[in-house]
């Protein structure tokens, strides 16, 4: 290729640059050549198409993505899935899994999202909100170095009655009332029709992970789980417990019990759920139960924190609905909490749940915007439970601030740090998610934030962790060894869903020193993973286990990264691809596989 071949070729570069892809890029090159040389031989055009496409990838990895094709390849995730994929074999794109590294790494994997091509939002043809999409069953088994991909529908209402208008959202509309999404009414009643007459469960939870004994389960902010076995991708049916609703029976309406846990070495599982007794028709009891559960299956009631009572005939009964005015009648969501050692710390965000939900709520409609509010001028609360007798030790007043996730938190003498995602306001659950703002990009930012809690006056300091410029986080992890003590790094995603360039990104949490691996761009990760080495001693000898979309191939995609050096080690592409999604988990591959017995579960298919 002589100079003219590349003079021509850089000039439309400058023509080109930002505006179009690589494919079209190869195709103008390969006619100006032809045009130059007046040679379009077979041999001619395999060799340069060769050489073009290499000089393409030289080129992209100079000028990048257009914001406009980031998009698109976030679009990708955004989708639907056509096709199961059972066991499909992976293309290996670099470095070796590790042996060590055995387990099925699930994650909630959204499934349909509708017809986001096409968007009708008076019909609706597509479900608005990333909480809100149609679960799949997604996973990556490593075994020996080995790997296979999974996307498995799960056998439940929702998706037989799917199948019945062939997978097709322009016939079947949003037929699930959702948390934020807008539904069809008149789907959302023949589907409840079509429930009655059904023996399934309605839908799988696709939140959070726990593990109960040998069980996984997949979790939501119901205090309902359904069984996953992770080896066959397949549920067992809504888990049971046996403590007959916390002893309450039909007597109490249980909610807001966060997706996520805390859980001891020795299994004991740790969370809290709401509690609301109907004393007459417009009187309500409500507190807070603090408690855990082991492999038996009993929920043990450890401390409870009670509000005001609610009178609602407070409440308006038309139009303009009002919020309950009494803020001490009204707990705050809680998606995640803290544990140390000793205690149990419930950040209680300023997105607060109104009584006179009770009085107004109109069925079918998106639950969050009728149950919840973010009081600007209210408050949050810090309620601590000391763990060893259930004593809430303290309920401290703080400002507004919504919370999603945890990072870790310890004792250190007389203070509490407790490290977690905040934000002023709760815009990353009712704005940023919604799929029109996912399908603009628009920005957010996260405060990654310690409180610290003086335990000899019980007062609350709050600290930004971070040394760098503003940035997006979410989905953060630590070495699990570490959970109620004295850490140093946290993993998370940057720029999780959205079209900029994704990372994952490793915080001393004592220093504010970030390091990072960065993703190609339109390869957009989920929630990293933490997995210690074999005897390891170190808190981050082990890999970061990350898979997520790959937009530019519509491909799923596992990366394992050193923890150490954030470093890649390898990265597999899956046969099919996988959309985005919410949280994901990694067990081991004995979880699921004990025999069941049918007494023990619900529901069960």
């Amino acid at each position: 290729m002589d100079n003219r071949h590349l003079q021509t070729i850089g000039n439309l570069n400058c023509v080109t640059e930002r505006t179009t892809s690589n494919e079209t890029r190869v195709f103008v090159y390969f006619a100006i050549f032809c045009r130059l040389e007046k040679n379009c031989s077979s041999k001619s055009r395999i060799m340069m198409i060769k050489v073009l496409l290499a000089l393409v990838i030289i080129v992209n990895d100079i000028l990048g993505y257009t914001e406009n094709e980031r998009k698109q390849f976030l679009m990708a995730g955004l989708s639907d899935i056509q096709r199961e994929t059972i066991d499909g074999p992976v293309t290996v794109e670099s470095g070796n899994i590790p042996t060590w590294l055995n387990g099925n790494f699930m994650r909630h994997s959204c499934g349909v999202f509708g017809e986001t091509d096409h968007l009708d939002s008076n019909e609706p043809n597509y479900i608005s909100h990333l909480f809100d999409c149609l679960e799949i069953g997604s996973k990556f088994k490593l075994e020996n170095g080995h790997v296979t991909f999974t996307n498995r529908w799960y056998d439940t209402q929702s998706n037989e009655f799917y199948n019945r208008y062939g997978r097709n959202m322009n016939k079947s509309s949003v037929f699930i009332a959702g948390t934020y999404s807008k539904a069809n009414m008149s789907q959302v009643q023949k589907f409840d029709q079509f429930g009655k007459q059904s023996n399934k469960i309605v839908e799988v939870p696709h939140v959070s992970w726990w593990q109960i004994g040998n069980q996984a389960i997949a979790m939501t902010e119901t205090p309902v789980g359904v069984v996953i076995n992770p080896v066959k991708v397949e549920h067992n049916g809504y888990i049971s417990y046996r403590d007959n609703n916390f002893g309450y029976g039909k007597s109490v309406q249980l909610t807001d019990n966060p997706a996520h846990e805390h859980t001891e070495v020795d299994g004991t599982l740790w969370s809290t759920v709401t509690a609301v007794r109907f004393t007459s028709q417009t009187h309500l009891n409500i507190w807070r139960i603090i408690y855990k559960v082991g492999a038996d299956r009993i929920r043990h009631k450890v401390g409870e924190h009670h509000y005001n009572d609610a009178d609602l005939t407070k409440c308006s009964r038309t139009k303009p609905f009002n919020t309950y005015p009494d803020l001490s009648s009204r707990f705050g969501y809680v998606h995640s909490f803290s544990m140390t050692e000793k205690y149990i710390i419930l950040p209680e965000t300023a997105y607060m749940h109104d009584p006179c939900f009770y009085a107004h709520y109109q069925n079918g409609e998106p639950f969050f915007p009728q149950g919840f509010k973010f009081e600007h001028n209210g408050m949050s609360r810090l309620v601590v439970m000391r763990k060893s007798d259930g004593v809430i030790v303290a309920s401290i007043k703080a400002k507004p601030f919504f919370v999603t996730h945890q990072l870790g938190s310890y004792e250190d003498g007389e203070l509490i740090h407790m490290d977690m995602l905040m934000y002023d306001d709760a815009s990353i659950y009712d704005r940023t998610t919604y799929i029109t703002s996912l399908m603009a990009n628009n920005p957010y930012t996260t405060n990654v934030t310690r409180i610290t809690i003086n335990t000899t006056d019980w007062t609350a300091l709050f600290k930004n962790l971070r040394s760098g410029p503003p940035a997006a986080f979410e989905m953060p992890n630590i070495n699990y060894a570490y959970n109620g003590r004295k850490y140093t790094y946290a993993y998370m995603s940057r720029n999780f869903d959205r079209a900029d360039q994704n990372a994952v990104t490793k915080l001393n949490v004592d220093t504010g020193v970030e390091t990072e691996y960065v993703f190609p761009e339109g390869m957009f990760v989920q929630e990293p993973q933490f997995v210690s080495r074999p005897n390891s001693t170190a808190e981050d000898d082990g890999v970061i286990l990350a898979q997520g979309v790959d937009g530019t191939k519509h491909k799923a995609f596992l990366c394992v990264i050193d923890a150490k050096t954030m470093k890649l080690i390898s990265h597999v592409t899956a046969p099919d691809i996988a959309l985005l999604g919410l949280h994901n988990r990694f067990f081991g591959l004995e979880v699921g596989t004990s025999t069941v017995g049918s007494e023990e579960i619900i529901g069960k298919r």
